[in-house]
């Protein structure tokens, strides 16, 4: 244990991560005396996170959701980069999109073990440049009506598997569909008012929807879903059909593969949300950076 490094916060899953962590070190007592950054604030855990990356630490083992995954992918790659170094994940979350999209083990303990024993697998990683500031997602990034979504869902303390779902309907009742050109690979792809567009990695969000069911997290591609501005009613006619997969079928939606995302939003002020977390303003541009690091317990579930 004296090269690993956890990342436990207390918080996800609606305060469950603490006693997971504590039940998961009542059967492998070892882990009492392994490297520990409790996440209590995204600020203070980010400076403790980058003090305990030290150059011994060859594993990082995440215990919490998407939004705390995130924040670890984002000190190993911009303050701490060390491209040797592995990633792992014990998914607590209340939606650990990711997790289902890589097929991990959901037990904590089975989890646990993928983490540490598995051999690490190169996933890609999606790179957001906004302005002079830029933010890497694992998951997915997004923009429209998801960054609504995202807000109101971290508001709430306690979640459970509606929340998402609820408040895209809260949220869906009084959204207007906003302008963008979306530009792929150098090339301009779509242009006019829409509902959400999506640059995945993963293959799911927003706890279970699948929006790129073709995604592959290791293929150096990004999937680019675009949901056209239609009426409401028909919309909502389809939504169920997101968590089957089967949206892409739909007059409205519209899919692609690139590597290099341009989004331009013109007069609108918009925000992207990234692996469930609201970050930075649009326009923006996204790359894929291919094999940017080793997630251990991902094994043969690179298809997600």
């Amino acid at each position: 244990m004296e090269d690993v490094l956890f990342i436990v916060n207390p918080n996800a899953g609606s305060g469950r991560t603490h006693r997971v962590w504590s039940s998961l070190c009542d059967r492998m007592p070892g882990l009492r005396a392994a490297k520990l950054v409790q996440c209590d604030s995204a600020g203070a855990a980010r400076n403790a996170i980058h003090a305990a990356l030290t150059a011994a630490i060859r594993r990082v083992v995440v215990l919490g959701g998407d939004g705390t995954l995130h924040l670890t992918l984002n000190v190993m790659l911009t303050d701490a980069r060390d491209t040797s170094r592995c990633l792992g994940l014990v998914p607590v979350g209340t939606g650990s999109d990711l997790a289902r999209g890589l097929g991990l083990d959901t037990r904590p303990m089975h989890a646990l073990t993928q983490a540490l024993d598995d051999r690490p697998t190169p996933l890609d990683v999606l790179h957001l440049q906004s302005g002079i500031h830029s933010r890497y997602f694992i998951n997915e990034a997004s923009l429209g009506i998801t960054a609504m979504v995202a807000a109101r869902v971290n508001t709430l303390r306690h979640r459970n598997a509606g929340t998402f779902l609820a408040a895209a309907l809260r949220e869906l009742v009084n959204y207007q569909p906003k302008w963008a050109r979306v530009s792929l690979d150098g090339q301009r792809w779509r242009e006019g008012f829409f509902f959400m567009v999506v640059v995945a990695n993963g293959s799911r969000f927003a706890k279970g929807m699948r929006i790129a069911p073709m995604a592959n997290a290791a293929d150096g591609m990004a999937d680019i879903i675009l949901v056209e501005a239609t009426s409401k009613a028909l919309l909502l006619a389809w939504l169920p059909s997101i968590y089957l997969g089967k949206h892409l079928k739909a007059p409205f939606v519209h899919w692609a593969q690139a590597r290099s995302i341009d989004i331009d939003t013109g007069s609108e002020q918009l925000i992207f949300e990234g692996d469930g977390e609201v970050t930075l303003p649009a326009p923006g541009n996204i790359t894929v950076l291919p094999a940017a690091v080793l997630f251990s317990g991902a094994g043969h579930h690179t298809r997600t």
